[in-house]
């Protein structure tokens, strides 16, 4: 009873302090949409330079999230791997408080993308191995929450708050303040994970084979995963780019109405993703993303058809922002349980690696560019499109929740 006492202790420790590490990922990340109206100016950048500094941060983000994930699951030191890579996307975000160009700005974007990248999936993996297996969906979902409470919710709040009192540039050097506390409390307290293949099986840190690893790329849960995970990068980084810019110079909403919108928007994201984690747990994976993709194509539709006024466009915010709730089941719980779980961050990566260098990459590009052409409703036709192919890919998934595949094997959970 007391070495189950103190696992629990451990791992509810574990799903705070990742929490906050996803949270700050997504915080320094997407602040520079919000702050992007503040600096514009001093900087004289476009709507297409933002969709290529928000593009190039994904495409790095991408290719190193596979090499530096693949690389802790041989190597097995997924401790020391996640501490550095926290330190220096913290820095990087500090970094963007200095520049004076848009080249400059690239520089520490491109820094930022290749830091953070490895960042999900090594988090995942460890959280997916220590998880207790009636806790691993909602454990998994809430810290990828994470990402619209912090990243979504408090982002725009801190960072736009941040950048009227303080200006833009002391905003970013006071965001990466957190992300070095977080860096040094799991350099003291996180522990090397060991794996167990199975859920009564001893705890190993034995290498990995090659054929082993090569196997995640034949599992067709793992291309549809990513071709879903695509559509929904598009999805949330173009919205999350685009929409301060849209509410600032296309509506007379006040800067408090502003951050009211784009907070409740991330908010109820995170509602959706850690509720649609906790459900999955219960009724299955796939019934949760065929349900929340569904409802999440009514958001852009949403916001198209009422960005001006203010009351429809609130009520559309809060109830079709749920349906990005089926996000952390098809970036990293659904692969993470298609495969070995020693390979858990090498299945999460790939998934990361074609969304963000596709999706994160040629999405807020290609809606920069078509902003600038066609106006600041543009950037939602892709969005649109986006949320449509996701839904329907969904169907193609199979069922990996492992109270759905005990019950179809015959097994008692």
């Amino acid at each position: 009873m007391e070495e189950k006492e103190s696992f629990l202790r451990y791992e509810n420790f574990l799903v705070i302090i990742m929490f906050l590490v996803v949270g700050l990922v997504f915080l320094d990340r997407l602040s520079l949409g919000f702050v992007f109206p503040y600096m514009s100016t001093e900087l004289g950048l476009s709507n297409t330079q933002l969709g290529l500094a928000v593009g190039l941060t994904g495409v790095f983000f991408g290719l190193s999230t596979l090499f530096f994930a693949s690389i802790s699951d041989f190597i097995g030191r997924k401790k020391m791997l996640l501490v550095m890579f926290v330190i220096i996307f913290s820095v990087a975000t500090l970094l963007a408080g200095l520049v004076g160009s848009f080249a400059t700005l690239l520089i520490t974007r491109i820094i930022m993308g290749i830091a953070e990248g490895p960042v999900m999936p090594l988090v995942q993996s460890i959280v997916y191995a220590e998880s207790s297996e009636k806790r691993r969906g909602m454990n998994m979902g809430i810290i990828q929450s994470a990402s619209s409470l912090i990243g979504g919710t408090m982002a725009p709040v801190i960072a736009v708050a941040l950048a009227i009192n303080f200006g833009w540039r002391s905003s970013f050097i006071y965001i990466a303040i957190p992300g070095l506390i977080v860096g040094l409390i799991l350099w003291r307290f996180l522990r090397e994970p060991k794996i167990r293949q199975k859920v009564n099986s001893e705890a190993t840190t034995d290498k990995p084979k090659r054929e082993a690893y090569f196997n995640v790329f034949k599992q067709s849960n793992i291309w549809l995963s990513t071709i879903v995970g695509t559509c929904n990068m598009i999805y949330i980084l173009t919205l999350t780019a685009f929409l301060p810019t849209l509410f600032a110079t296309s509506t007379s909403f006040k800067e408090g109405q502003i951050q009211l919108l784009l907070g409740l928007m991330g908010f109820m994201m995170f509602v959706g993703q850690f509720s649609g984690s906790a459900l999955s747990d219960r009724i299955g994976r796939l019934p949760v993303i065929k349900i929340f993709s569904f409802v999440s194509i009514f958001l852009p539709i949403a916001i198209y058809f009422s960005y001006q006024n203010f009351a429809f466009l609130l009520a559309g915010l809060i109830i079709f922002s749920l349906g990005n709730g089926y996000q952390p089941l098809i970036m990293n719980i659904v692969p993470a349980e298609s495969v070995s779980r020693t390979f858990s961050a090498t299945a999460i990566s790939f998934v990361i690696l074609t969304s963000e260098i596709i999706g994160g990459g040629l999405g807020p590009t290609l809606a920069g560019i078509l902003a600038d052409h066609f106006g600041p409703t543009a950037p939602l036709w892709i969005t649109i499109v986006a949320s449509v192919i996701a839904f329907i890919c969904s169907f193609g998934i199979k069922e990996t929740a492992p109270v759905k595949v005990a019950k179809s094997s015959g097994v008692s959970v």
